[in-house]
């Protein structure tokens, strides 16, 4: 069984003495400590001298420290060697980017007051002052409850660097424990610089229970998967019809202005706008957020004079609605109607959860400024003006304002995002129970009870939204769960490195000069479709590199960070494994050629750094041969510092001696800068092999993977891979599209997976 928990058949691998050179033994790599290159363990067939280096291996395994994973060094280098760039927070930047929220964030907030009084009375018939002091006093504090409190101040404390989003909340989830379906997690990822790993403190043995229980249970992982799915989808569902719903309201106040414009001049004007609003998406969103930020705040700042002028002009003790007991009268007098016309109301937060999931085009700060000192006073100043005039004039309700079905996936994936930010707060933040606790008793009670009012518009059209959430969730679970299993079915036909050895270094074919990029999902093991190219092939490359793209929970990986390399098999075998690690918004701009290049230029680092590791433990093992000189002694005290001193020292470049730990004392090393790296013959020879297979050319070697799923399986389960996960697969991008390499160098084999 492997650490990710699936089953591995016939890939476990006993590794014995390797040949690497003229009579000559050692480790593949110095470092491999997975699948690929377990513990050693001696034949008892083997000759007396590998017998005697089997002997020293161990000897110098209990006396010095455990080495690390190749990849894990190089990740803590490469993370250590700057900070992670954090978004300008500078006081005039955050005050542009509050600026540029409103043409971006709270439009749709903004056009709220269009419609908002038009649906409730549609439901509830004006019958006294106390009717429009009920549902204004209602409409005030789910303001103050929903976009203020909750997401202002807490939700958008729970960002992924920056980002937000269900997405981004699920990522951060997937940092602190690992909950993803797909088994690819590396203790090397942690070292990434926005990687930001904390885990929960020892003392807080809740936060640690929460994190094993998800873990273990595959069951809690797919539920949780499918709730940030469920959001996401009802966030494009809603996505969907938002901005419709907007611009026609905005528009029907001219029905009342123009004689003649009908409901069909309506549509008509509302879709030439609707087709120059998204015409103009494609020159991004500062651009957007600058041309309409003005526009909007003038629409803000209005709403809030004409609403100070309406109060003033009208009714001044409409300031009553601030006390809440009027909706408690407001629902005693209306009772099933007061319930209705909750689905009017939530209309109030429309695009609410934008403020979060449009955090990454912003700050913070930005978004906490523009809603708490512009929007929410100047639609608290506007809902007001409009109560006072309604409370003079009860029959002009529905004659105003133009009366829409509320978009009702905006209520769920605020369901959605209360129950992930109360994970966060019990797995991460690590707040107090009962605080954590009151956060989704408050706030999801409202959205529960929002939720069951808007249930019953979906006969009245509300079934849209939901009906295109249901197909992209379809979609995009269907994807994941055939990926998965596709990623499983490639774990158990992975090649043994047994078979491997069988093979030799020529791999059973002709070597010729190149370098063969051959992609896979594996970030462990040898896949299976490389035994297919060496069938179907009459020759492979002399270098091979196992290429894995490998997206993790952070949104954006560093270029100096994106390749870790490790070597596969004895040296003479010239295979290789690289990482390429991309974030959830990194976006794969690069083309091939400088892909190959920042490729090469990274194995090559590797391979002087590999060099530079093996000359320091042949250093360790001549301090092995003088154990009896003590050079300084050492106090009792001193005895676990052995255990702490690296193999890989970081600081290549000192010019002080080194130091290590023996039984008697503190031995000095030469300077590292004095180690001839650049001089060792093997290390030449693998540059030049190196070199000369990168002036040979690249050739990318893509399988082409079809999966099925067995006989024996569930009838759905083989609708599900057989017919939807195919189609999806066959009309996506392929590999060789979003890499943009020319047809001329890619070789692509075809295999099945049963799964």
């Amino acid at each position: 069984m492997d650490d990710d928990g699936i089953e591995d058949g016939g890939s476990s691998v006993r590794l014995t003495g390797i040949s690497v050179g003229a009579g000559e033994s050692r480790w593949v790599d110095g470092s491999e400590v997975d699948s690929e290159s377990p513990p050693w363990s001696l034949d008892e067939d083997l000759s007396a001298n590998k017998e005697d280096y089997g002997h020293s291996i161990r000897r110098r395994l209990i006396k010095k420290p455990k080495r690390l994973d190749s990849l894990d060094v190089e990740a803590m280098e490469i993370a250590g060697s700057h900070g992670h760039h954090n978004k300008d927070d500078s006081t005039w930047r955050t005050v542009a980017l509050a600026f540029q929220t409103l043409g971006v964030v709270y439009g749709d907030m903004g056009t709220s007051p269009l419609y908002v009084f038009s649906d409730v009375f549609s439901k509830v018939n004006i019958k006294s002052d106390v009717d429009v002091l009920g549902a204004l006093s209602l409409v005030i504090y789910t303001i103050a409850l929903i976009p203020l409190i909750k997401y202002v101040f807490i939700v958008l404390k729970a960002n992924d660097s920056g980002e937000g989003g269900t997405f981004a909340l699920y990522s951060l989830i997937c940092r602190y424990a690992n909950v993803n379906l797909l088994p690819n997690r590396q203790p090397a990822d942690e070292q990434i610089s926005s990687f930001k790993l904390k885990l929960p403190t020892p003392e807080l043995q809740r936060s640690l229970h929460i994190k094993e229980v998800l873990e273990q249970k595959s069951s809690l992982k797919t539920l949780l998967l499918l709730l940030v799915l469920m959001g996401t989808s009802m966030i494009i569902g809603d996505g969907i019809l938002t901005p419709a719903i907007s611009v026609m309201s905005a528009v029907s106040g001219l029905q009342g202005e123009i004689p003649g414009f009908d409901t069909n001049a309506l549509v008509m004007v509302s879709i030439i706008i609707l087709i120059g609003l998204f015409s103009i998406q494609r020159f991004g969103t500062s651009k957007v957020g600058l041309t309409f930020a003005p526009a909007l705040a003038l629409w803000f700042f209005s709403l809030g004079a004409i609403g100070i002028y309406n109060i003033f002009k009208y009714d001044t003790s409409v300031v009553r609605a601030i006390n809440p007991v009027y909706i408690y009268i407001f629902f005693k007098n209306n009772s099933g109607k007061a319930w209705s016309a909750l689905g009017g109301c939530v209309l109030c937060i429309t695009g609410a959860e934008a403020m979060f999931a449009d955090l990454g085009h912003f700050s913070v700060p930005s978004i906490q400024i523009a809603f708490t000192f512009v929007v929410f006073p100047c639609l608290l100043l506007a809902y007001m003006g409009q109560g006072a005039y309604l409370m003079n004039y009860p029959n002009s309700a529905n004659r105003i304002f133009y009366d829409s079905v509320p978009g009702i996936a905006e209520v769920g994936v605020m369901i959605v995002s209360t129950a992930l930010v109360t994970l966060v707060m019990l797995l991460i933040w690590q707040t107090n129970l009962f605080l954590a606790l009151c956060f989704p008793l408050v706030f999801g009670s409202i959205e529960l009870l929002y939720m069951s009012a808007v249930l019953s518009k979906i006969m009245e059209g509300g079934w849209l939204p939901l009906a295109f959430a249901s197909c992209f969730l379809c979609v995009m679970y269907t994807w994941n769960y055939g990926s998965v299993l596709k990623y499983r079915s490639e774990v158990r036909e992975k090649i043994s490195m047994d078979f491997m050895y069988e093979l030799g270094s020529t791999l059973g074919t002709v070597r010729i000069p190149g370098i063969g990029l051959l992609y896979t999902e594996l970030v462990q093991g040898i896949p299976s479709i490389l035994g297919q190219f060496l069938l179907d092939l009459p020759a492979i490359h002399s270098t091979i590199v196992f290429v894995c793209i490998k997206y993790v929970p952070v949104p954006v990986v560093p270029q100096e960070e994106r390749f870790l390399f490790r070597r596969i098999c004895p040296k003479d075998y010239h295979l290789f494994r690289c990482v390429a690690r991309y974030g959830y918004k990194d976006v794969r701009k690069e083309d091939h050629h400088a892909f190959e290049q920042l490729l090469v230029q990274s194995l090559e680092k590797f391979l002087r750094k590999e060099a530079h590791e093996l000359d320091l433990e042949s250093s360790l093992i001549e301090v092995d041969q003088y154990d009896s000189i003590s050079v300084k002694s050492r106090e009792p005290t001193d005895t676990l510092e052995e255990l702490t001193i690296p193999l890989i020292l970081h600081d290549h470049n000192s010019e002080k001696a080194e130091t290590t730990s023996t039984e008697g004392g503190i031995v000095e090393l030469p300077p590292s800068s004095s180690i001839p790296g650049d001089e060792d013959p093997s290390l030449e020879y693998e540059l030049s092999a190196l070199w000369e297979a990168t002036n040979s050319g690249f050739t990318y070697l893509l399988g082409h993977g079809d999966v099925r799923a067995k006989k024996n399986s569930f009838f759905i389960k083989k609708l599900v891979i057989n017919y939807f996960y195919a189609f999806l697969r066959r009309n996506c991008r392929g590999g060789a599209a979003v890499m943009r390499v020319p047809h001329m160098n890619i070789i692509q084999v075809g295999k099945t997976y049963m799964v």
